[in-house]
């Protein structure tokens, strides 16, 4: 059987368990191994194949955090027709993929509360689709719950200025406490099981959340996924210990967390501060 129709045969046999964004992120990445190699069949996959297409990719030009993703999407579809008995032996055993740092943004402790100030003092200046937006991103960078989350959160997930779920994207559940200014952000009536917030598709939501922050005095380039990256450097830099943040974060290894350490000066200047003990 062709790899490529197997792929996305096994990707729709399985609705729900990812999300869009998710979805389009393995369709895009298959498509690089389609174009490489249409006519690929399961039984001719192999370590030597797998080396050629890192090649290719190579030779495109494509920087090595894109030929990650693609290998890593390639890996996870290769074990999943493993698990359906269309491939038997594991063509990835020899091969290391490994991992590509690059900088994330974020926003820094005074651009985040310059941000919330901003908005609070100039609300009035948005739409209410615009207002929607700048209050779903600031409600992330407070809390750390990803786009695809702050999509599903529902009502009934908040008790007691606490959120308990579900992550969409690993399936681990966090345990938040919700902080003051992130209460500010919420409905004034949390009933029922209906969404918390409206939150549009993501390429609308990054168009409006930047045309609000412009409205409102903000100049810094604004994503949704910045404001993930924000809460974990925000808690790194107040000082709040790393198994903490990982947890929030709903990381399943610690180390995905350390890689937001690295970006924090307050922190790096902390830790070195305790040679001063010796």
């Amino acid at each position: 059987m062709l790899f490529y129709d197997a792929a996305l045969e096994s990707l729709k046999n399985n609705p729900g368990e990812l999300t869009d964004s998710s979805i389009e992120t393995y369709q895009w990445n298959l498509k690089k191994l389609y174009d490489f190699s249409p006519e690929l069949d399961c039984s001719a996959i192999d370590e030597r194949l797998i080396r050629e297409f890192k090649a290719h990719m190579q030779e495109l030009g494509n920087k090595p955090a894109t030929v990650t993703k693609a290998l890593s999407v390639f890996r996870i579809f290769v074990n999943r027709l493993r698990r359906e008995g269309l491939i038997e032996n594991d063509p990835f055993k020899g091969v290391r993929i490994g991992r590509v740092y690059t900088r994330r943004g974020f926003l820094t402790v005074r651009e985040l509360k310059m941000l919330y100030l901003n908005f609070s003092d100039n609300k009035f200046l948005l739409t209410r689709e615009e207002c929607e937006c700048v209050k779903v991103f600031l409600f992330s960078c407070f809390t750390g719950l990803r786009y695809s989350d702050l999509q599903s959160l529902t009502c009934n997930e908040i008790f007691d200025w606490k959120i308990r779920k579900q992550t969409q994207k690993t399936g681990e559940s966090v345990y938040i406490p919700i902080p003051v200014q992130a209460r500010l952000l919420l409905p004034s009536q949390l009933n029922g099981n209906g969404p918390v917030f409206h939150v549009v598709e993501n390429s609308t939501f990054n168009k409006r959340l930047r045309r609000a922050a412009k409205k409102i005095g903000f100049t810094k380039y604004l994503h949704c996924h910045l404001a993930r990256h924000t809460f974990a450097t925000t808690c790194i830099s107040l000082g709040i210990p790393l198994p903490a943040t990982s947890k929030l974060l709903g990381h399943r290894n610690l180390d995905t967390t350390l890689i937001y350490a690295k970006y924090v000066d307050s922190f790096l200047d902390k830790e070195m501060k305790k040679f001063n003990r010796l």
